[in-house]
């Protein structure tokens, strides 16, 4: 098992990271934590319940505009490539064996990637807090990226997140002529609504690629 990661730059193809090209399983596992509540704040919805934390996987076409998006309001993406295991709440509606600590992940999404749309060629793992408060508000927790076989390219732990985060860029998968090339981001992002932090995402993505040859001449 690899060392909890919090901000370590890791980027390289899967194959070298000793991970399967077939089969991944972005996975989400923290201990459901109530919101600490004073005054009036006690009245407001997001401080009612435990804190809600949502995994989503968005994947991007050459240009880096949204072409679908897996989460908790669609479990599936149009080809049943990406697949959304099922959003928990509060622990306790996944059962006994999907708690903190126990053998199932409380959130799981699996990436068949030999499935994957040819004209999809970027892959965002996004998590948020549903009701925006900070991530490392949770007792304990982590999300991790792993293989069918077990091996694990990283685990991010949440306490070690910015005090201010609700929202956070993972990871992202970029495809290769014959692999897929992981890169851990870490990247705080603006918006805890899922669908404003995947544009913000195709947005940094757009960034970082590379400048056309010939609009350099």
């Amino acid at each position: 098992m690899p060392p909890t990661i919090s901000s370590s730059l890791l980027s390289d193809n899967l194959t070298a990271l000793g991970l399967s090209a077939d089969t991944l399983f972005f996975a989400l596992n923290y201990d459901f934590t109530p919101p600490e509540a004073k005054g009036i704040k006690k009245r407001l919805k997001q401080n009612q319940g435990a804190i809600d934390i949502d995994i989503a996987c968005v994947l991007y076409d050459d240009n880096c505009t949204i072409d679908d998006m897996v989460w908790f309001k669609q479990l599936r993406d149009k080809t049943e490539s990406v697949r959304h295991q099922g959003d928990s709440l509060n622990g306790k509606d996944r059962g006994e064996q999907a708690m903190y600590h126990a053998p199932l992940d409380q959130e799981q999404i699996r990436l068949y990637l030999n499935h994957i749309p040819a004209h999809v060629s970027h892959i965002g793992l996004i998590a948020s807090s549903y009701y925006g408060q900070p991530l490392a508000k949770v007792k304990e927790g982590e999300i991790h990226l792993s293989d069918d076989e077990g091996n694990r390219a990283f685990e991010v732990n949440l306490k070690q997140l910015p005090r201010d985060c609700s929202a956070i860029w993972v990871a992202s998968l970029r495809r290769e002529v014959d692999d897929w090339h992981l890169t851990l981001q870490n990247l705080p992002l603006a918006d805890n609504d899922l669908q404003k932090a995947a544009q913000q995402v195709a947005h940094e993505l757009a960034r970082a690629l590379p400048i056309p040859q010939a609009a350099l001449i």
